[in-house]
């Protein structure tokens, strides 16, 4: 077997689970109120994230991981907790708003925005974390790497 048959293979793998993953999502929305079709819907969309992962198309080698990625710095962290800090205040505000009856618009706005800026914010933190690689151990943190080694 060929190292072209063994893509071809692979891209076929990922091909199949798009559409698993479609029908899946049209078994959702065909069925939304038969929980037999739902079920089937939901056995398609698992099948398809299995074979995703099986067909290892968008796979990342750990080594390009590791180099090109930085953590976050130390602005973003922050921005981060700053956004933490408004969206606890637009909570108290919104619920002093509730507390009066609701009338304003203004709080619930600020609530969903400063709610969104965070998602945003933190999901970009946390993929720097996982993906990206965090802090980088030097050689007195005791890593080993490639300049450490050659002098072994």
């Amino acid at each position: 077997m060929t190292a072209q048959e063994v893509t071809r293979k692979r891209h076929g793998l990922f091909v199949l689970a798009i559409v698993l993953l479609l029908l899946g999502g049209a078994t959702f929305a065909l069925g939304s109120h038969n929980f037999a079709l739902r079920t089937v819907g939901l056995a398609c969309v698992g099948g398809s994230v299995y074979l995703v992962r099986a067909s290892q198309v968008h796979e990342v080698d750990q080594r390009m991981r590791t180099e090109t990625g930085k953590g976050p710095g130390r602005r973003m962290w922050m921005v981060g907790v700053v956004l933490l800090l408004m969206w606890g205040a637009s909570y108290f505000f919104l619920y002093q708003d509730a507390q009066h009856g609701g009338h304003d618009v203004l709080p619930v706005y600020v609530f969903a925005g400063v709610g969104l800026a965070c998602a945003v914010v933190w999901s970009y933190l946390l993929a720097k974390l996982v993906l990206g690689g965090g802090r980088r151990r030097s050689a007195r943190d005791g890593a080993k790497g490639p300049e450490r080694r050659r002098n072994e």
